[in-house]
């Protein structure tokens, strides 16, 4: 039903529609949602970065405060580090400062004081680049690495304390190590003055690994303790290469994940190409959207990275709700417009069902009430109004074509009896003339050779035109009683085999000889000797007669006629060709139409013939189950192909015949 149908299309159109629109939306809020995210994660990084570097202005200060003691400004003037007094203020300093280490070096690089034990002394500090820009009278804070050995020197207990056996993590890069032993410091280095003259340098600073305290008041400072599915939601870290050496992420077993490392794709970015990792990431043991940053030394080489990151799930559960939320809503709207496509439907469908209806009855011959609906629509209630208007003016329509066909009928009638007696006339009055004008043709031909006498000139003359005409008298009977036929739909081929070149071209050829020679046109015969057709003899020579009679008629003098034939299967496809007007692309469509002459009017009577030969030609051809064609270039050449019935093909090669003389 119609009802049905456009509610189908409706609902289909909803859902389209509803189901683009939801794809749409669902990308929408899933990008929204991740994107808000890895901003949030990005300013925390930020954030991040600025909590250690005030920790980092932190001990520079405290460094600054303590080489301008006059104590310190002293000893180092003196050059004279023995006093323990110089020792235990440091010491005092270092631990209530926080650090791990506090040293004093001379100008010449050699550690003079530490205010930790072992306190061991009389190493040198060269290959420290902060140190050495302390003594140049430069201020530097940076995050270093110490070895093993270093460490030992500054304090006991701190290569322990950075020692981290490496933990099995997925996703991570291969290594063949088991240990990371370096330690990873935030270190000031302040140069000791008097003046203007650098007396020596004064550095310290906190090791980070297993640093529980900075990444924890890191993470309190921006998560502020926030919790998921008793999780916590922010995590820190701070990397030693690609190891985790101060984390506040968080094992099953509730351990921190030091000596864990992170994720390949993760550690090729950030410490291989030194960029910024700003995406989701597998951390551990779940997913995080987060970001690395790569730490640099004082000599912008890639030490380690600082990692932030949020728990993933959260934000996925965020989405989920968001968009089983839309999912209800677009439910419900789905609904209630499938509901009002079904009213609206049964509106539209009930009065188009009446159209139908009453278009069926009209289909069948019956004419049907006018249609009418009280509840439709504007433009239903016009397309009612317009089909019963439309009804009553088929019906008035109808009853003026059955009279006017009656009329058409009999006229038609009228003029096929009229026409068939046209035809039968001029069947009869052309095959009359056949006798008398082959009895003038005699006698003009007698009087030509002289045998009733010799001619003057001016009756040679006379007797060429009575021949001229004959001839013309003779195409023209021989084309009206083709016509007749044609018309009379009597052209019935009866057909034998026919001798091509022996029984219709030589002769013909012959007969065209004075006409050719007169115009100095030269009739080149390419068709094989051998050429036998299963045609009719007399519409062969019908066809040929037309065709070459044409070609002398419109020919250039001294041109050249090309007769050719190719074998094709069952049939031979035959060339007329000669040089001359040719004809126009537009009008070749009309060459073979009933009375078609292309010529102008003073050409007409120049060439003069009933216009028929074409057509007739072309008529024979299809009779024979053959096809005609024209190619023609305007003022150059024409060439007539058309196919014919081979008698026999058996034992024969196909050949091409049609040949040019240079």
């Amino acid at each position: 039903m119609i009802r049905n149908k456009l509610f189908a299309g409706f609902a289909l159109m909803v859902l389209i529609f509803g189901g683009l629109s939801a794809f749409i939306s669902v990308g929408v809020i899933k990008e929204q949602v991740v994107k808000e995210a890895q901003t949030s994660v990005k300013l925390n990084l930020n954030s991040a970065w600025g909590i250690l570097d005030s920790e980092l202005n932190r001990i520079e200060t405290v460094l600054e405060l303590v080489s301008d003691k006059q104590l310190i400004v002293d000893s180092c003037f003196e050059q004279d580090w023995s006093e323990r007094e110089i020792q235990n203020r440091l010491e005092l300093i270092r631990i209530n400062s926080g650090f791990d280490f506090l040293t004093l070096v001379s100008p010449k690089s050699e550690v003079v004081i530490r205010s930790a034990a072992p306190y061991k002394t009389g190493d040198y500090r060269i290959a420290s680049n902060p140190v050495q820009k302390a003594l140049k009278g430069e201020s530097v804070t940076s995050y270093e690495l110490l070895s093993v050995k270093e460490l030992e020197n500054e304090g006991e207990g701190l290569s322990e304390k950075a020692y981290t056996v490496l933990e099995d993590t997925p996703r991570s890069r291969p290594t063949a190590k088991i240990a990371e032993t370096r330690g990873l410091v935030m270190l000031g280095a302040v140069p000791v003055r008097s003046g203007n003259q650098v007396l020596g340098a004064l550095y310290g600073g906190v090791l980070v690994n297993r640093n529980e305290e900075i990444v924890d008041r890191i993470k309190d400072m921006l998560f502020k303790n926030e919790q998921y599915n008793e999780r916590s939601t922010g995590t820190v870290t701070i990397f030693l290469n690609d190891t985790r050496i101060a984390t506040t992420v968080r094992l099953n077993n509730g351990n921190r994940a030091i000596g864990t490392r992170v994720s390949k794709e993760v550690a090729d970015t950030v410490l291989d190409n030194v960029r910024i990792w700003q995406e989701r990431a597998f951390v551990v043991n779940d997913w995080y959207l987060t970001a690395y940053e790569p730490v640099l030394n004082s000599q912008q080489q890639v030490i380690g990275m600082l990692y932030v990151g949020l728990l993933e799930k959260p934000f996925i559960d965020l989405i989920r709700s968001t968009i089983l939320r839309y999912v209800y809503l677009s439910l419900i709207g789905f609904v209630l417009s499938l509901l009002f496509a079904f009213f609206l439907a049964g509106r539209i469908a009930k009065p188009l069902h009446s159209l139908a209806q009453a278009a069926r009855k009209m289909r069948k011959g019956e004419m049907p009430e006018p249609v009418f609906c009280k509840r439709s629509t504007r433009e239903t209630a016009l397309l009612m109004e317009a089909f019963n208007e439309m009804v009553s003016s088929l019906s008035e329509r109808e009853n003026s074509l059955k009279n006017a066909n009656e009329k058409l009928g009999v006229l038609n009638e009228s003029l096929t009896v009229v026409n068939r007696s046209y035809m039968e006339t001029v069947g009869f009055i052309s095959h009359e003339l056949k006798s008398p004008l082959a009895t003038i043709m005699n006698y003009v031909y007698l009087i030509q050779e002289k045998k009733f006498g010799p001619l003057t000139e001016k009756q040679e003359r006379g007797i060429k035109n009575i021949d001229d005409n004959v001839r013309l008298l003779v195409e023209m009977v021989r084309h009206y009683l083709n016509l007749s036929r044609i018309e009379n739909n009597e052209l019935e081929p009866v057909v034998s085999r026919v001798l091509l070149n022996e029984e219709v071209l030589d002769q013909l050829i012959d007969s065209f000889q004075a006409s050719t020679d007169e115009r100095n046109i030269k009739i080149i015969n390419n068709i094989p000797a051998d050429t036998i057709l299963k045609t009719d003899l007399n519409m062969t020579r019908e066809v040929f007669e037309n065709l070459i009679s044409n070609a002398v008629k419109y020919g250039r003098d001294g041109g050249t006629i090309k007769l050719g034939a190719i074998v094709e299967k069952d049939f031979i496809r035959f060339s007329v060709f000669n040089e001359g007007e040719g004809v126009a692309p537009e009008q070749i469509d009309n060459l073979f139409k009933k009375f078609s002459r292309l010529e102008n009017e003073k050409e007409a009577r120049k060439r003069r013939g009933t216009g028929l030969g074409l057509f007739i030609t072309k008529k024979i051809i299809e009779a024979h189950g053959g096809k005609i064609t024209v190619k023609s270039t305007h003022n150059e050449w024409i060439d007539f192909v058309f196919t014919l019935p081979v008698y026999k093909i058996a034992e024969k090669k196909e050949k091409t015949v049609k040949g040019e003389e240079e």
